[in-house]
């Protein structure tokens, strides 16, 4: 079943892995009100990594 975002929100990451698991678990921040949903573009797309 496909869905139709409505709300924009922002969560924190850290992509560290320990032992082959990831270190921190995804945490939801806020929801972006200022952000419109055409505004971000579909995930994985332009997605480029911070290093390396």
């Amino acid at each position: 079943m496909l869905i139709e975002p409505e709300l924009v929100a922002e969560i924190t990451v850290d992509t560290a892995l320990e032992r082959g698991a990831w270190r921190h678990p995804v945490r939801f921040a806020r929801l972006r009100l200022d952000v419109a949903v055409a505004d971000v573009p579909p995930f994985g797309a332009g997605a480029e990594p911070a290093s390396g």
